[in-house]
């Protein structure tokens, strides 16, 4: 997508041009934290203050006045700013490969499958709700946290005994209601 270029203000010769040094001076920073806000990107917005000013000296002779230096300096940050983010935003649309999606898309995003899991889950929560809050806390670290019962048992600091009793207890539950091997 081509952008179009910042064009430079019409004056007449009478007026004095605008001095784009000390506009550099007294509103870089300024205008660094204005355009990094708009881009978000501070090498986006370091790119863009040195292409305003890059246009402003380009343009300094034919400054209009009609407005102060700083606001038509501005105003050709916004509009450069504008243009990164045009481009920026073009990029990542032609950066997606064709086929990328099917690639990505679930499989199992069968809507009947979704709902079946989501009953079983239900189920396997209310399931694990039952239990005394010992055992479930047992299960949850033994499962959620991918460790050894050696590991769980200092962890909760029970005997290891007593976590293969409460895991055993979960999975017999979950065995019996649901006719699966836990």
């Amino acid at each position: 997508m081509m952008s179009a270029p910042v064009s430079c203000a019409a004056t007449s010769p009478a007026q004095p041009a605008v001095d784009v040094q000390r506009l550099f001076i007294e509103h870089r920073q300024h205008l660094l934290r204005f355009v990094q806000r708009y881009t978000r990107s501070l090498e986006d917005a370091e790119d863009v203050v040195q292409n305003t000013f890059i246009e402003a000296m380009r343009c300094a002779d034919r400054f209009a006045g009609l407005s102060k230096p700083s606001t038509w300096l501005f105003g050709i940050a916004l509009n450069l700013a504008r243009n990164q983010v045009r481009r920026n935003s073009a990029d990542l649309y032609e950066a997606v490969k064709e086929g990328y999606f099917e690639q990505i898309k679930d499989q199992r995003a069968n809507p009947a499958e979704l709902c079946e899991s989501r009953q079983i889950s239900s189920r396997v929560d209310a399931l694990l709700r039952s239990f005394p809050p010992k055992i479930r806390e047992t299960f949850d670290v033994v499962v959620s946290r991918d460790i050894t019962y050696e590991e769980a048992a200092d962890y909760l600091a029970v005997p290891v005994g007593t976590v293969r009793s409460r895991v055993s207890r979960v999975r017999a539950a979950v065995r019996e209601q649901f006719g699966a091997s836990a």
